[in-house]
């Protein structure tokens, strides 16, 4: 038995949550794991969601993954003897999905938190502290990395707790930890093993990219079938999607940002339905400038750049009937 299933807060589970068969065996066994890599779950404490067996679900049936993604896994929720306990889900000596092609090198280790906001406390550095430790007299990996330092992950934000400074560091961390920002959002994404549409797509609420997004973008690949080294458009798929837009529930002049009728274009000189069009563009983030009421360079700048986006065929600058159909579906999209 190894000493990191001597611990006294960590309890077994392997075996015990939702799966589909099981992963393959790493081609070494242990013996191939290099690096332990450090995650965490991206779901805030406070969230019912955060816990193992919702995990597990997720995994399993959303992703189409055989089991879990982590072989250890924190919880700050549940503390032994003063200790954040450590779920043991999935076998070392197997090749879980959590790191794409470095899946047979690294070893999934997972604090529950989204500690973008969320904190570190007390119990849950002390288990990253026994972990760490019982696994380096264990002789299991020789480095510690986050997720977002392994190969084509930088864009990750995961982990952004300081996990270097948890191994020997007691007090409370504050976070976010300055400088472990993650790369910006590669414009294309080559697939790593055990990727999909809902692994990878960026859960950040409105401003995220969405599973639809790489849906609507990547129109030729088949989201079932992924294969490792096919590369899909990733970062230039945000906004792709434009939900269908229900009939309207109330007139428009009661919403936030009402849309005008008819056509407007270079000369029109109706400046209330112009900067009713403005204050819109401004809204998703298609800037024009201050709402000045005036069709000129910037506003038609605008509905163009909104068109190349959402009406690629329609691309002309100027407003009419399908622009606002689509802008006003991105509006509620956004929440407006």
């Amino acid at each position: 038995m190894y000493a990191f299933q001597k611990l006294p807060q960590l309890v077994d589970k392997r075996g015990k949550l939702v799966h589909k068969g099981e992963y393959a065996k790493r081609k070494n066994g242990v013996n191939s794991i290099t690096t332990r890599v450090w995650h965490h779950s991206l779901t805030k404490l406070s969230a019912g969601g955060s816990k193992i067996e919702s995990f597990a679900d997720f995994h399993v049936r959303t992703n189409g993954w055989p089991e879990i993604a982590y072989a250890l896994i924190i919880d700050p929720k549940h503390v032994i003897d003063g200790k954040a306990a450590i779920y043991y889900c999935v076998d070392i000596a197997k090749r879980s999905y959590h790191v794409g092609n470095s899946n047979t090198i690294g070893l999934g280790i997972c604090a529950i938190g989204d500690y973008r906001t969320d904190q570190l406390d007390a119990p849950t550095i002390k288990s990253i502290q026994d972990l760490h430790a019982a696994l380096i007299k264990d002789g299991i990996g020789k480095y510690d990395k986050a997720h977002n330092e392994m190969p084509g992950y930088s864009w990750k934000a995961c982990c952004v707790y300081d996990y270097k400074k948890a191994f020997k560091d007691a007090a409370v961390i504050n976070l976010p930890v300055k400088g472990q920002e993650p790369a910006p959002v590669p414009g294309l994404y080559t697939i790593q093993e055990g990727d999909t549409f809902w692994s990878i797509a960026l859960k950040d609420g409105k401003e995220g990219i969405t599973v639809e997004d790489l849906i609507a973008a990547n129109p030729d690949v088949k989201p079932s079938q992924l294969k490792v080294g096919q590369t899909i458009k990733f970062g230039s798929a945000k906004n792709t999607y434009t939900p269908t837009p229900e009939t309207p529930k109330k007139e428009q002049s009661e919403y936030k940002y009402p849309l005008p009728s008819g056509v407007l274009k270079t000369g029109s000189t109706d400046k209330t339905t112009i900067k009713q069009l403005q204050n819109a563009l401004n809204a998703v983030n298609f800037k024009c400038g201050k709402a000045d009421g005036l069709y000129g360079a910037k506003t038609k700048d605008a509905v163009t750049r909104f068109q190349k986006v959402y009406l690629p065929y329609e691309v002309d600058g100027t407003y009419g009937p399908n622009t606002k159909g689509k802008l006003q579906a991105v509006l509620k999209s956004k929440g407006y």
